[in-house]
């Protein structure tokens, strides 16, 4: 059996960390069983992540389902077209958010001609769990691109709602969501974490979320956890818990029934 993880809010704390009790959770359960990660976190984030505290992954659906890997393959990608891409982070950079494109490598690239250096340290210290940023600014990167995007993301510390709103009217074509309480993310129209589930070789799967991106997953599986502090609009899908290790344990607890 497959248990699936998302990782913001649900395995991973604000400053990416991940506690003992769920590391040792998981390390039980991988003994007979596989696990992966769900998440909108680019895949050399996911597999840093993994190596730090000794996870085996079988599969990773990433950038909130622009990439799905089984067995470390990439079996399905939803990318943004490039040049769709430059010009969407040039509207964007209009609002003045703190606007970042993660390449495969888990290099990031802010717009830092536009924005100045000062600004790029100040953002580095708000979010230390995305690491340090390229000294390359993210247009001028782009430029340099062969591949699609996986996606753009944006922090807002306020008005995310009013902005949400705005960018879904702006790029009607694309998919705009939240995916936090203070960042909103642009993906391929058609890309969620469900449809990367889908590509993957697998009929079924346990599932933790706390997030609105993640509601297309939990409606779709019927094996389902929502973390106690998820929004009250996800406690229909799934039994809500205080923790993974929690959700680890009623599954383990079920096959000793």
């Amino acid at each position: 059996m497959l248990f699936l993880s998302d990782l913001d809010g649900t395995l991973m704390d604000s400053n990416g960390t991940i506690t003992e009790e769920d590391v040792n959770s998981i390390h039980h359960w991988t003994q007979k069983h596989s696990f992966g990660f769900v998440t909108g976190r680019d895949h050399a984030f996911c597999m840093e992540l993994a190596s730090k505290y000794q996870l085996s992954c079988e599969c990773m659906i990433t950038d909130n389902g622009a990439n799905a890997y089984y067995k470390d393959k990439n079996v399905y990608s939803s990318l943004i077209d490039l040049n769709d891409g430059i010009q969407m982070c040039k509207e964007i950079l209009e609002y003045k958010v703190d606007l970042f494109y993660t390449d495969e490598l888990g290099n990031r690239y802010y717009p830092i001609a536009c924005y100045g250096k000062d600004r790029l340290n100040i953002f580095e210290k708000k979010q230390p769990s995305l690491g340090q940023f390229s000294n390359v600014d993210i247009l001028e990167y782009l430029n340099t691109r062969n591949l699609g995007l996986a996606k753009l993301s944006m922090y807002v510390e306020d008005d995310l709602d009013l902005l949400l709103n705005q960018f879904k009217d702006l790029f009607k074509n694309y998919e705009v969501m939240a995916t936090s309480k203070d960042y909103i993310e642009i993906t391929k129209k058609g890309t969620n974490k469900w449809e990367a589930f889908c590509h993957l070789p697998i009929p079924n799967a346990i599932f933790i979320g706390d997030g609105e991106n993640d509601l297309c997953i939990l409606k779709n599986l019927n094996n389902t956890y929502v973390m106690n502090h998820a929004p009250e609009s996800l406690k229909t899908f799934g039994v809500s818990v205080k923790s993974v290790a929690q959700a680890i344990d009623i599954e383990s607890r079920k096959e000793n029934v």
